[in-house]
């Protein structure tokens, strides 16, 4: 049966439907029967993976679609923002309706839109039309990422030896995704056009739609409790859209232009009226109460400056080995192949580690990420790829693979099985929003230090690769920076203050 309605703020006047309050209850059984709990986590794993994939595998496509499209570099950061920002903006809408309509439905509707999106952006003509592609798949991307950790959560709600294994091999897919979509990018780009990062989805999208036939309970025919927050929805998207707006804008108007300051400020007061919002509603999106579980706030923090910055540097080193070492796309993405593998590996050893005892692995992968950040940002021109790129590609995917896995664990430990669903919505919010200021944030920074406008758009002579070089090593230092405050905001999770590193 579909799962009841969060609970209301007690400090609201009780509404005349008179619905139950307090968490809602527990889930009913996600699986068929006879079926093992490696069914759904394998789901769970391929849907993350293919939608993290998708936004980075664009990334090596751009210089491509730009040449055919004539897109400038603000657009052209569109693309991978578009798809960003609404899969950000609607995953908390999405997670409330899985679990109002049940999770089979949303994921299937999620899986129709991706894969009907992803076909639309391979036939798009123009920028605009893909753009629009890339937004509708966002939408879809936003249902497929509220489920997958909120699969595995809900799958091993009863077997809490299996969560931290079924977790760690969540981290592994999704995380790696990122790097290895780099990979598949180039790949497809060089040797197929760059139309196939697009069409590769259609049979990814066909296979998981059979799986999720195959393996999933249907939800029961009785209408849903409760209703979707529309409102909390749009205020929501409308305050980040105009959030990321604004941080863009910065560096092409500058930090102070009052084009900036009235859409930093638009931003605030919208995100302000969400809280008030999901305060007030009877049905909220997000149940403001989950806020005062340990670990729940600095772990939504973390898994946002992670996201920020994991999206940021796969975009900006992609761009820089293809812009100024002058590498093929499928050369950069061998080039990113080793992060890839670091990710996934650190991601797995985590639960081993986790299950020593260790307790700072946060704070460890954060440092470690911003040592390989920092050490990118010395990159000389004439680069070479074993001297200067493969240690800190190595030490990035590893820092961001410690990171991801153990602090999704402690932001997830004191979560109940009935707030499963709200807790996955939660971190994939904050991960993709992450990834789409961070994008719009050191992307503008780049742009500002290499000192160019938008070259598709105004006609403006391209930057030299000496700017290109100059811009790419100042957002890389800002990367680092953001590396490091998630390290350090990590220290406020459960347990990282314990004497037992």
């Amino acid at each position: 049966m579909p799962t009841p309605p969060s609970s209301r703020n007690p400090a609201a006047p009780p509404p005349p439907t008179g619905r139950p309050t307090g968490p809602p209850a527990a889930p009913p059984p996600l699986l068929r029967p006879g079926l093992p709990v490696a069914a759904a986590v394998a789901i769970a794993c391929a849907a993350s993976f293919m939608v993290v994939t998708d936004g980075a595998i664009v990334n090596v496509a751009l210089p491509a679609v730009n040449a055919d499209l004539g897109l400038g570099s603000a657009a052209a950061r569109w693309v991978v923002d578009a798809y960003l920002l609404v899969l950000g903006g609607f995953t908390l809408l999405a997670a409330r309706a899985g679990d109002l309509f049940g999770r089979r439905a949303t994921l299937r509707a999620g899986l129709v839109l991706f894969t009907a999106a992803s076909a639309a952006g391979g036939l798009a003509d123009s920028g605009p039309a893909l753009i629009a592609a890339r937004a509708a798949q966002g939408l879809g991307a936003s249902a497929l990422a509220t489920s997958t950790l909120g699969v595995v959560l809900a799958a091993t709600a009863d077997r809490p030896e299996l969560r931290r294994r079924a977790m760690s091999a969540w981290a592994a897919s999704s995380s790696s995704a990122a790097a290895l979509g780099v990979l598949l990018g180039g790949v497809l780009t060089e040797h197929a056009g760059w139309r196939w990062v697009m069409y590769v989805n259609v049979p990814v999208g066909v296979a998981l739609l059979a799986a999720v036939q195959l393996c999933l309970r249907p939800a029961d025919g009785r209408a849903p409790l409760g209703r979707l927050d529309l409102p909390g929805a749009l205020v929501s998207t409308a305050g980040v859209g105009l959030l990321l707006f604004a941080v863009t804008r910065g560096g092409e108007y500058g930090w102070t232009s009052p084009t900036t300051l009235a859409g930093l400020a638009a931003a605030v007061l919208l995100l302000a009226a969400f809280v008030r919002i999901e305060a007030r509603t009877g049905d909220p999106l997000v149940r403001l109460p989950v806020f005062r579980l340990p670990g729940v706030p600095a772990g939504n923090l973390v898994v946002l400056l992670l996201g920020a910055g994991l999206t940021a540097s796969l975009f900006l080193v992609s761009q820089l080995v293809q812009q100024v070492l002058g590498y093929s796309a499928q050369q950069a993405g061998l080039a990113m192949l080793p992060m890839g593998v670091c990710l996934a590996a650190a991601a797995l050893l985590s639960r081993r580690l986790l299950d020593a005892g260790a307790r700072r692995l946060p704070f460890y992968g954060g440092t470690v990420a911003a040592a390989g950040l920092l050490w990118l940002a010395t990159l000389p021109a004439d680069a070479d790829y074993a001297v200067d790129l493969l240690g800190p590609l190595l030490l990035i995917g590893s820092g961001l693979g410690l990171m991801l896995m153990s602090a999704t664990t402690a932001a997830t430990a004191a979560v109940p099985p009935a707030e499963a669903g709200l807790a996955s919505g939660l971190l994939n919010t904050s991960r993709q929003l992450g990834g789409a200021l961070g994008l719009a944030l050191l992307g503008a920074i780049a742009q500002s230090a290499t000192g160019t406008s938008d070259v598709g758009a105004s006609g403006a002579a391209p930057a030299t690769p000496a700017a290109l070089l100059h811009g790419s090593h100042a957002a890389l230092l800002a990367a680092a920076a953001l590396s490091l405050l998630g390290a350090l905001a990590s220290l406020l999770l459960p347990g990282a203050r314990s004497t037992r590193p």
